[in-house]
């Protein structure tokens, strides 16, 4: 039987936060991680947004903006979201790890939040910290491995790095390219696509490379991501969250390794438990599949 994988670089494990001052209470009235849904004027009750079939399984893929963008601290309400929408795997970009903007890891922060498990992915160091990619998947999900693959900065402005979880069923691999050059992207791109044939080609799982690809879908760089990669993902515009015009954020699927069928995919644009434009300044998107 052939079997998945998902593209996005994080460290696995239970959250025990690597720095002080970092702990989080959730029940905790006076919380500071913790947002009031009740300020939100979209919380309704009744139907989905996004209706799961219950044998699929879903991908999502977010650009949290170091959970910072419009709200101090925006990591509980999209703990809500993903949970709303029943998400089975999450990858996820901008994400500080114990520096002096963030002084907890993010990735944790956020599995905590959810019960889940989590792994970081180091691009780069940033203000005495790191700054990555990172995962979080169900804790219940067995895990066969972790690392982190660093890609190459090129012309760009800034080193980059593609987190990678293998489960027992599927691989995914999370990355966020460079947008300064094309000349950047297009050299990670050439390394996304040696390493998956590298270690994926004829795989017997699926695996899934999600994240901000910086570009659109008729330029060079998702051009040439295409000759080793199925987009899965809508391409409805994913930025600015207010008012989308650009897709830049995918998810895909590698050609040559187990093969999914597609149920359904969308840019998400509406939560009952959050506020899409204040969580970041990215849409998440979404793929359900069957293996």
């Amino acid at each position: 039987m052939k079997k998945i994988i998902l593209f996005s670089l994080v460290a696995i494990t239970f959250p025990l936060f690597c720095c002080s001052g970092g702990s989080v209470n959730k029940s905790g009235e006076d919380d500071p991680w913790k947002w009031n849904d009740k300020d939100n004027p979209e919380t309704t009750e009744g139907t989905e947004y996004y209706p799961k079939d219950a044998n699929s399984f879903r991908i999502v893929s977010y650009n949290v903006g170091a959970f910072s963008k419009f709200m101090s601290n925006s990591t509980s309400m999209i703990a809500d979201m993903l949970t709303e929408v029943r998400a089975d795997v999450v990858a996820l970009n901008e994400l500080d790890s114990c520096n002096t903007r963030h002084d907890i890891n993010q990735a944790e922060a956020l599995a905590k939040y959810m019960g889940w498990q989590w792994y970081f992915g180091r691009a780069m160091a940033y203000r005495d910290g790191a700054y990555g990619n990172g995962i979080i998947l169900p804790a219940g999900v067995k895990v066969v491995r972790k690392y982190t693959v660093p890609l190459s900065k090129s012309t760009g402005s800034e080193p980059r790095s593609i987190a990678v979880v293998e489960t027992d069923k599927y691989v995914i691999g999370g990355a966020h390219l460079d947008y300064s050059t094309e000349e950047a992207a297009l050299t990670q791109v050439k390394e996304v696509n040696e390493w998956a044939e590298k270690n994926y080609k004829n795989y017997d799982k699926p695996v899934f490379f999600c994240g901000d690809m910086n570009s659109v879908p008729d330029s060079k760089p998702i051009t040439n991501l295409k000759a080793k990669w199925t987009v899965l993902s809508s391409l409805e515009p994913t930025i600015p969250c207010s008012a989308p015009k650009k897709c830049i954020d995918y998810i895909f699927v590698l050609k040559s390794s187990a093969t999914v069928s597609k149920v359904s995919a969308h840019t998400m644009m509406k939560f009952k438990k959050g506020d899409v434009e204040k969580a970041s300044d990215h849409l998440p998107v979404y793929v359900d599949v069957k293996f």
